[in-house]
């Protein structure tokens, strides 16, 4: 797929719209447009990072996050003075002077800024909580525009770059950004929407079994596993009581099965195959596969990246065990062990090894893992203080989730994009909450 399809251009046109909304509208419709514009890839998703900068994700990742938090720099933030958030920028510095020592020193320092990125949102959505701009109303707009946005997608442009999983293959529920990275947001705005806003309990169910039939549409096996995880760790809180167990069984029912609203509104056969989900429990159950490897196929594959790395490394030099291959190395792993798959005119280097604590110590060595577990153990320490919080705990509650997202996917290099936007806006939340208790 190439950056000209008809879906990518739709996302640069409308990535222009909201640029002017982010630069000049009140903050809280600037907060949400922002927001709307992490589902939008400007890039499609077959560009090579080792060729191309992407000026406009660029912009949407470093730019205007900068810009809102200029605009929002008389409100105080904590974030980046506390120790997971150290952390993070150390480790951006880090990745960025490894680049120097890479084969891929573009994709290197296009992570790094993407890390800055990172950070500057979460700054920047901090602020934006504390000063009101980002509250239950935008994030519920966020929500409904995200999925609008993936119906949209699926209807008008069901062969494009984004939704597309190959020939023979279901359509892949998701807005303008890669299926998984859309699943990653729907975990996080799962847990947001079960402890945080007040709603009726008819209400939060159908909305939680929506999110669910939307998980299904899309087929995500790691983050369909993490909304599961939420939801469980929602009803063991609440007491085990009917309601949610029967919530619990309804979420499980409609993960394993085929989404009448998919085919209905992609007209498929009736002879369509079944979707990830279900093909890859019928694997695990029955020891076979499908001919065309839907159900273990991705499992199959990572676990080969996952030796090769492993196998790469217990050839490393001193030099290499403390400092790593360097940002984006993991791009010739892809090249040596998949040369069928991965393509140097078409390779992103930066989602390669898909399990960002090998990607760490293997680009990085001792001291990235290093800097990468304090990271996530900070953010977990913090959570666990403000469980008693709602806030709190939609992140406490996430973060199994979110610990198995990272061991299967690419998340550091997700500036601007879906995939951070989910976890950034629940960590805006709880820090939003724990500085107003604090000030009271």
């Amino acid at each position: 797929m190439t950056a000209s399809e008809p879906d990518v251009l739709f996302a640069r046109a409308l990535l222009a719209v909201l640029i002017p909304v982010v630069l000049a509208a009140p903050l809280r419709w600037a907060a949400a447009a922002w927001l709307v514009m992490t589902n939008l890839d400007a890039s499609g998703s077959g560009g090579a990072a080792t060729a191309q900068v992407g000026w406009l994700n660029a912009v949407k990742a470093l730019v205007l996050p900068g810009w809102l938090l200029w605009r929002l720099r008389r409100v105080p933030g904590h974030l980046e003075s506390s120790l997971g958030g150290r952390a993070w920028l150390l480790l951006a510095i880090y990745a960025g002077l490894s680049a120097l020592w890479s084969e891929f020193p573009l994709a290197g320092a296009k992570l790094a800024a993407g890390m800055a990125g990172i950070l500057l949102a979460g700054m920047a959505l901090e602020r934006a909580a504390r000063a009101g701009a980002l509250d239950e109303g935008v994030i519920f707009r966020f929500l409904a525009a995200s999925l609008a946005l993936a119906v949209f997608q699926t209807v008008f442009f069901a062969d494009g770059s984004f939704g597309f999983a190959g020939r023979g293959m279901p359509q892949r529920l998701t807005s303008f950004v890669s299926a998984q990275q859309f699943a990653a947001l729907l975990a996080a705005l799962l847990a947001w929407l079960l402890w945080v806003p007040r709603l009726h309990p008819g209400l939060r169910t159908a909305m939680v079994l929506g999110l669910f039939a939307a998980l299904a549409a899309n087929g995500s096996r790691t983050w369909s596993a993490g909304a599961l995880l939420i939801l469980l760790i929602h009803t063991a809180c609440r007491g085990r009581n009917r309601g949610g167990l029967l919530r619990l069984a309804a979420a499980v029912l409609l993960l394993v099965s085929v989404p009448a609203a998919r085919r209905g509104l992609l007209r498929q056969p009736a002879a369509e195959p079944a979707n990830r989900l279900a093909a890859t429990a019928s694997a695990l159950l029955t020891g076979q596969d499908r001919a065309d490897g839907m159900g273990l196929g991705t499992a199959r594959f990572r676990l080969a990246m996952y030796r090769g790395a492993v196998a790469a490394m217990s050839r490393n030099t001193t030099w290499q065990w403390i400092f790593g291959h360097g940002s984006g190395s993991g791009g010739r792993l892809g090249l040596e062990l998949f040369p069928y798959a991965y393509r140097p005119e078409s390779l992103d280097a930066n989602r390669v090894i898909h399990n960002e604590w090998l990607r760490a110590a293997y680009e990085w060595g001792a001291l990235g893992e290093l800097l990468w577990a304090c990271t996530l153990g900070a953010l977990a320490a913090f959570a666990w203080r403000e469980r008693h919080r709602p806030q709190g705990a939609a992140l406490l509650a996430y973060l199994p989730a979110l610990l198995l997202g990272v061991s299967a996917e690419n998340v550091m290099d997700g500036a601007g994009n879906a995939v951070t936007a989910g976890p950034l806006v629940l960590l805006a939340f709880a820090l939003a909450a724990c500085s107003d208790d604090q000030r009271r």
